[in-house]
């Protein structure tokens, strides 16, 4: 992008009923886990969409190049899809950079969410000037208690307070 981004786009939240394009842009990752994140967005009333390709595996990647970043593209071409939730992390999303450019994250103005390896696409998104969300992804989040649980849904539903409760200091000044 050659024009300096100077206005933030802020993805509207999500509400039940939006549709989800959940990714696997980096490592491979375990089904069962996988299964119980997509559980949880179901139950809250979100329609998760995803290609049975992303159960792929290239050695350490969830598929090879073309096939992860073709499922990126087309979740951020996909009008229905209000939000890109990474199934998990690794190592392979840099390998991505190249292949989606920043304008087409900033037309499509979608909801990022992950971490780990998902940081550079973070950074994608940051030099699109696209807000996204450095959270836990789908194959993680089955498995944290249900506090945590909520609290993730909430911030997909732009509740992004933080609880700063029982901090205590520890050397003052």
């Amino acid at each position: 992008m050659t024009a300096r981004v100077t206005e933030l786009v802020v993805p509207a939240p999500l509400a039940p009923g939006d549709h989800v394009a959940l990714v696997a842009p980096s490592g491979p990752f375990d089904r069962a886990a996988f299964e119980r994140g997509v559980t949880l967005l179901r139950d809250r009333g979100y329609v998760c969409r995803y290609d049975d390709r992303i159960f792929g595996r290239d050695g350490y990647l969830a598929g090879d190049d073309a096939r992860r970043a073709g499922e990126l593209l087309a979740a951020l071409a996909d009008p229905r899809v209000k939000a890109i939730v990474a199934a998990r992390g690794g190592f392979g999303a840099t390998r991505l950079l190249p292949r989606v450019s920043p304008e087409a994250v900033r037309a499509a103005g979608k909801l990022l969410v992950g971490f780990s390896d998902i940081t550079a696409l973070h950074a994608l998104w940051a030099r699109a000037g696209v807000a996204s969300l450095h959270g836990s992804m789908v194959a993680k989040v089955g498995g944290l208690d249900e506090a945590l649980q909520q609290r993730w849904l909430r911030a997909l539903e732009g509740d992004v307070a933080l609880a700063l409760d029982g901090l205590a200091t520890v050397v003052p000044g």
